[in-house]
C-alpha cells in the first residue's frame, strides 16, 4: 500500500507559487486580462495564461519527486483553480512574492499571513486530500 501523501500542500506552497516574474508595465491587472493575451499558447498544460502555465510548470517540477505525474497534475490543477477562484491576481502575486522571500508559510505575517491562513492553506490541503483519495 502506498504511503499517504506527505504534507504535500506545504511543499506546494513553498514552490508552487513561483510564477512568472511579473515585472513590466504590460502586466495584466486581472485574471481576465491575463487570459486575453492571444500571444500565449500552452500545449503542455492547456493553460489559459502565462501565469497559469508558469504556476503549473513550477508545481509539477516541485511535486513530481514525491508524486506520480498524474497525481501532481491533479494537485497542481486543483491548486491553481482554487487560488484563481479565491484570490485576485494582485493577491496571488503578493502571496507569490512573499513565499519567494519567505518559503516557510509559518513565517509570513500581516495581510499575506491572512491570505495564507484564511485561503491558500485550505486550498492546498483540500487538493492534497483529493490526490490522496
Amino acid at each position: 500500500m502506498r504511503a499517504r501523501l506527505r504534507p504535500v500542500w506545504v511543499l506546494a506552497a513553498a514552490v508552487v507559487l513561483v510564477v512568472a516574474g511579473c515585472g513590466n508595465s504590460a502586466d495584466p491587472e486581472t485574471w481576465a486580462e491575463a487570459e486575453q493575451d492571444e500571444r500565449f499558447e500552452d500545449e503542455e498544460f492547456g493553460a489559459e495564461s502565462a501565469v497559469e502555465h508558469n504556476f503549473l510548470a513550477s508545481c509539477m517540477e516541485a511535486n513530481t519527486a514525491n508524486l506520480t505525474e498524474a497525481e501532481a497534475r491533479v494537485l497542481c490543477g486543483c491548486s491553481f483553480d482554487g487560488l484563481r477562484q479565491s484570490l485576485t491576481l494582485e493577491e496571488f502575486r503578493s502571496l507569490d512574492k512573499a513565499l519567494r522571500s519567505t518559503p516557510n508559510p509559518s513565517d509570513l505575517d500581516g495581510e499575506i499571513e491572512d491570505l495564507w491562513d484564511d485561503i491558500a492553506e485550505d486550498i492546498f490541503r483540500s487538493c492534497a486530500r483529493r490526490v490522496d483519495a
